[in-house]
């Protein structure tokens, strides 16, 4: 006998009745019901709407469709009699009518109009900070124009120069820090009513104020402070609180108050040479103090703390770079970008994110001149930077690519090779030809020595040993770089002796000596704001600190014996006005 259980499985399957009621039939019964009810209920209220709407469109429409047929009418026949001036005039009537009216309204609320004041300051300080800011300065500004005035210590050659205006700092390879006052660019002498004479020309020279060399020996002090080694590396906090130094061999950070360069403290953190030195950004946060990027010939990075004279602290250290690294630069708070010499690269590091992203700088074996390492660096926020290497080029990158933007190769131009006359002890017609055409000489690009860029602007300015501060145009997409020319002109040579440079070959600018720092900002001039205190205002000019030396910055492979140790100032102006009816510039 079979049953269910010992049936096969293909007969076990149940049929299921069409008879029985289920969850989806009734649920469909309901809906048809309240569809029904809702079709009465419209049908009952419909003759009501209907003579609602004659009554009203009966009393009404009329009367409306016709002013407006005639309002419409007017005033296209107005718009189309009226020129565009007056139709701009007419347009500002009417905004400036509904002003007043909704003043009228609403009334006018100062408080509430301080309060809207003060938020858009705060984004744009906020703005500047970050660099979101982006002004087109440099079309604006004569280069060619530029005055300069070269002011110098008894030291030896100056290795950094850092800006807080109206101060300079500068230090030199004989352990000497010196801070100088820079010299208002509408300085005027003040007038003598006794005197006939005309008044004495404005001071151009910054002054001397406050110099330190070596250890101060001062035995009241548990610990004496001071480098006893040459100083490679200077910086200055956005706040203008504290200067940092870096020296070679002695492997010290020192950081001075920057008001009487009295020192603060001394870090030995790193086991070499500390070659640079940069400051973030100031934070707008509050409580948030200055943070230092030191990099070394250590092959590594270390951030610091400056939060107070009681709290000065070194935080970490960042590993990554195969060779020395030779400069930094910050970008933002938390992020800097570093390159290492003979590595060929540059690297971005994200402090918090602990994360870096890798830019091969190292040029094609098939250059002319091939990159052999990558010695400065300049950051331009928020996505951008710009590099330097011993082979002469400039390169523009971007953070999202790893491949430059755009390259200048000999930015710097080339150097022709010494004659055979000159660097061969043979004598004789017929060996010095013998050597010509035996010879394999090629010209050498002069290498990038300094860079600097003004935060928030579109313009660079680069240096190497030719005696030539060259500017260079951030394009508006930020893609390229443009040559703005050198700045000054041949003729405006220091010391006025023309005739005597006119022969010499290493230097064709300005500058004497090698440039190994260049530090640049905007003049602007000061306004009142809107709450009674003074801020900057429009551009007036860019002002822009050379240090130069008769030997490089890191080392004495090349020396120039006609160079000058110290610094230049180099003041440029803008372009005057070709009339005074438009506002177009002389070219």
């Amino acid at each position: 006998m079979s049953s269910f259980f010992t049936l096969p499985a293909s007969q076990r399957k149940r049929k299921r009745t069409d008879d029985r009621p289920g969850k989806p039939a009734k649920r469909r019964s309901v809906q048809a019901e309240y569809s029904e009810s809702q079709q009465a209920r419209k049908n009952d209220k419909t003759p009501q709407k209907e003579d609602r709407d004659e009554s009203i469109s009966g009393s009404d429409s009329g009367e409306d469709d016709v002013q407006a047929e005639s309002a419409s009418e007017s005033e296209a026949t107005s718009e189309e009699d009226e020129t565009a001036a007056e139709r701009r005039a007419r347009l500002a009537e009417r905004y400036l009518e509904n002003i007043r009216q909704e003043v009228d309204e609403t009334g006018f609320d100062a408080e509430q109009i301080d309060k809207d004041l003060i938020a858009q300051r705060l984004r744009e300080d906020v703005d500047e900070v970050k660099g979101r800011q982006y002004r087109l300065i440099a079309s604006k500004l004569d280069f060619p124009a530029a005055t300069h005035c070269l002011f110098r210590a008894d030291t030896e050659s100056t290795t950094a120069v850092a800006v807080r205006a109206p101060y300079i700092y500068t230090a030199s390879k004989d352990k000497t820090l010196i801070k100088w006052q820079l010299a208002s660019s509408k300085s005027v002498a003040p007038k003598s009513g006794l005197s006939k004479r005309p008044p004495p020309p404005p001071r151009k020279q910054p002054k001397k104020l406050h110099y330190i060399r070596g250890v101060k020996i001062n035995v009241g002090l548990p610990r004496q402070h001071g480098h006893t080694t040459p100083i490679l590396s200077l910086a200055i906090s956005p706040c203008g609180t504290y200067v940092a130094t870096g020296s070679s061999t002695d492997r010290r950070l020192i950081i001075w108050s920057a008001s009487t360069l009295a020192p603060l403290k001394t870090f030995t953190t790193h086991r070499d040479s500390v070659l640079s030195l940069a400051f973030a950004p100031q934070s707008s946060q509050p409580g948030v103090g200055a943070q230092l990027f030191s990099a070394s010939a250590d092959r590594t990075i270390k951030t610091y703390s400056l939060n107070g004279p009681d709290s000065l602290a070194y935080v970490e250290t960042l590993f990554g770079h195969q060779d020395h690294v030779t400069s930094i630069a910050a970008m933002s708070l938390d992020q800097c970008v570093s390159v290492g010499a003979r590595d060929r690269t540059a690297r971005l590091w994200k402090v918090v994110d602990e994360m870096q992203s890798v830019y091969r700088a190292d040029s094609s074996k098939h250059a002319e001149h091939v990159t052999g390492s990558v010695d400065c660096v300049a950051a331009l926020p928020p996505a951008h930077f710009v590099t330097g290497s011993d082979s002469g080029a400039i390169q523009l990158w971007s953070v999202h690519r790893k491949k430059p933007v755009f390259v200048i190769e000999k930015a710097h131009g080339v150097e022709e090779p010494e004659p055979l006359e000159k660097v061969s002890s043979e004598v004789g017609e017929e060996v010095l030809e013998r050597l010509r055409k035996a010879d394999t000489r090629r010209p050498i690009a002069r290498g990038i020595t300094a860079l600097a860029t003004v935060c928030g602007t579109d313009v660079v300015v680069s240096g190497s040993w030719d005696g030539c501060v060259r500017v260079w145009k951030v394009s508006d997409d930020k893609r390229a770089l443009l040559p703005f020319g050198v700045v000054g002109t041949p003729e405006r040579i220091l010391d006025g002796d023309i005739e005597s440079r006119k022969h010499e070959k290493d230097h064709e600018g300005q500058v004497r000596g090698v440039i190994n720092s260049l530090a640049a900002f905007e003049r602007r001039k000061e306004t009142q704001n809107e709450f009674g205190g003074n801020k900057e205002g429009d551009t007036t000019g860019l002002c822009i600190v050379a240090g130069t030396g008769k030997e490089m910055r890191l080392g004495r492979w090349r020396k120039f014996p006609s160079g000058k140790n110290g610094a230049v100032v180099l003041e440029v102006p803008l372009q005057m006005p070709v009339n005074g009816m438009n506002g177009e510039h002389a070219e």
